[in-house]
């Protein structure tokens, strides 16, 4: 099996310079459930070289209806493990580690993460304490930093960058990092009363013990957050064009909504972004 053949149909969007580019490459995923996985699978079919998937997380009846990786065969397998079965098999010419447990060392984390292109924060927003730790790290590295959430029908991309707003600042998380273990993410204001706010500020309440999202909005979340990382890698979006914290790009399959706004968490209100 030949990698230009099995790519060529990149070859047009892509330069083949571009596409060495994206195969050269490394993303550490950092979750591998509702986003996590179809942003790597989509990584996967666009040629990127490397991937570590990290997840401690095991697949249950629920993952069903969105995780890429979770099937009637995967049920009680750990999420990094059967994701990473799947990668090699979509892209055989994919390096691929899966990490199934989270280191708890920053050292240990970091060496993973080390030499990756852009890395993807797609951990569980009830973990905002493992969350902001990762992002320090990517700051440090200076790399990007992904992370979009799927409520409802649509997907919310906000893109960290390593001189720009904070993944702390732009949630409002406490300065005292003892404090984060506790800290409960606001997307509901982020995101604005008109984008699923309700779906989120009950999961975040406690009236549900789960975010309320389907098939539809994962596999929009893995197009965006892929193509728009490909795009970066391969040299296509430049750093200028970045709709980086505090804008986000939103989009909604059932409003038909795609804009790119400035997220206002201290009033709780969202604006579109000028000349959006």
């Amino acid at each position: 099996m030949d990698y230009w053949q099995v790519y060529q149909r990149n070859i047009g969007l892509f330069t083949r310079e571009q596409q060495q580019k994206l195969r050269d490459a490394k993303v550490f995923v950092a979750g591998a459930g509702g986003v996590g996985g179809i942003e790597a699978a989509t990584l996967a079919r666009f040629g990127i070289g490397e991937l570590v998937i990290m997840d401690p997380g095991v697949f249950d009846e629920p993952d069903m209806n969105r995780q890429f990786a979770a099937m009637a065969s995967t049920l009680g397998e750990n999420k990094a493990r059967a994701t990473a079965r799947l990668l090699r098999d979509i892209n055989p010419f994919l390096k691929v580690e899966a990490l199934e447990s989270a280191p708890s060392d920053d050292a240990e984390l970091a060496a993973h993460m080390a030499g990756s292109a852009v890395v993807i924060d797609a951990i569980d927003y009830a973990g905002f304490d493992y969350k902001a730790r990762f992002a320090r790290i990517a700051r440090a590295m200076g790399v990007l930093n992904f992370t979009a959430p799927i409520p409802g029908f649509g997907t919310l991309m906000a893109v960290f960058d390593p001189g720009g707003m904070t993944l702390e600042e732009f949630y409002g998380a406490p300065a005292d990092p003892a404090l984060w273990p506790a800290f409960r993410i606001p997307m509901d204001r982020i995101q604005g009363e008109t984008r699923y706010a309700h779906l989120v500020r009950s999961f975040l309440g406690g009236e549900r013990n789960y975010l309320t999202t389907c098939a539809g909005a994962a596999a929009l979340n893995g197009g965006l957050v892929a193509t728009e990382i490909a795009l970066v890698i391969a040299g296509l979006r430049r750093s200028e064009e970045l709709a980086v914290a505090p804008r986000v790009t939103y989009v909604d399959i059932l409003s038909r909504v795609f804009e790119v706004y400035t997220a206002a968490v201290a009033d709780g209100r969202g604006h579109p972004a000028a000349g959006l």
